[in-house]
């Protein structure tokens, strides 16, 4: 799936909300006359982006994939389209069998906002030492508990593995920040971005950056960026958790 996030309150279905998958759920329900549940690979923020969101959902009877998608995508509102579509095996769960997630953080370095770009890039009009930057990218590599790059405690433990993370200047004063991992905490993509943006233009020393990793601070150690300049941009799984029936390979 992609979609507008700064049209929607986010993934998760909310009532009284428009939400990326309680739209999606009022099409199958119009589709098939039932209630269908369509949980996501990921539950993104209220104003955050999907270029490669998940999604997955039990229909009544088979279907033709292509037909399906044409089907779903004259129903579902402005801002939300299936780009895609193939049967799994029943019990497939696009958050547990996921393999890593990427996601992408845009921002406008330059000194002049942009009107096409608002909706999805952070203006920052600031210097940035991108290669500072990178440096910060590079110390978050492996495994580390990165409760200081959360915005509220969870049960579950924080430790994480970032597979990748670099920044890269993409077109003239456009950044783009890379993060991947196995999983994410709780605004984990927002806050690594503010702590690597306060690296890069000197307002946190890479130094205390790098402490905050694995420190196991129970507050964040930065301000979250945007939402809206956010996107899910990739999830991927193993070959044979796509399959019509576990065990087998596609």
């Amino acid at each position: 799936m992609e979609y507008r996030g700064t049209s929607f309150h986010g993934f998760q279905k909310q009532p009284g909300l428009p939400t990326i998958q309680g739209s999606l759920e009022s099409v199958l329900l119009a589709l098939t006359g039932q209630e269908i549940r369509a949980p996501g690979a990921g539950r993104t923020d209220t104003g955050a982006h999907a270029f490669g969101q998940k999604a997955a959902f039990d229909l009544p009877h088979e279907v033709d994939p292509s037909k399906t998608i044409i089907g779903l995508n004259a129903l579902l509102p402005n801002g939300i389209t299936i780009t895609s579509m193939m049967q799994v095996w029943d019990g497939f769960d696009p958050r547990r069998n996921a393999e890593w997630r990427e996601y992408r953080y845009f921002i406008l370095n330059r000194s002049a906002p942009s009107a096409l770009l608002d909706e999805f890039t952070y203006h920052h009009p600031g210097s940035l030492d991108i290669d500072l930057m990178n440096k910060a990218c590079g110390a978050c590599l492996g495994e580390h508990d990165f409760s200081a790059f959360r915005s509220k405690s969870q049960d579950e433990s924080s430790v994480r593995t970032v597979l990748e993370c670099r920044v890269r200047e993409i077109m003239p004063g456009v950044l783009s920040l890379l993060v991947r991992a196995d999983s994410f905490l709780y605004r984990m993509v927002r806050i690594l971005g503010g702590a690597i943006v306060a690296v890069g233009n000197r307002k946190m020393e890479l130094e205390d950056f790098t402490r905050y990793l694995d420190s196991g601070a129970a507050k964040p150690c930065a301000e979250p960026l945007p939402a809206r300049g956010l996107f899910l941009w990739r999830v991927t799984y193993p070959p044979e958790t796509l399959s019509r029936e576990p065990g087998l390979k596609t």
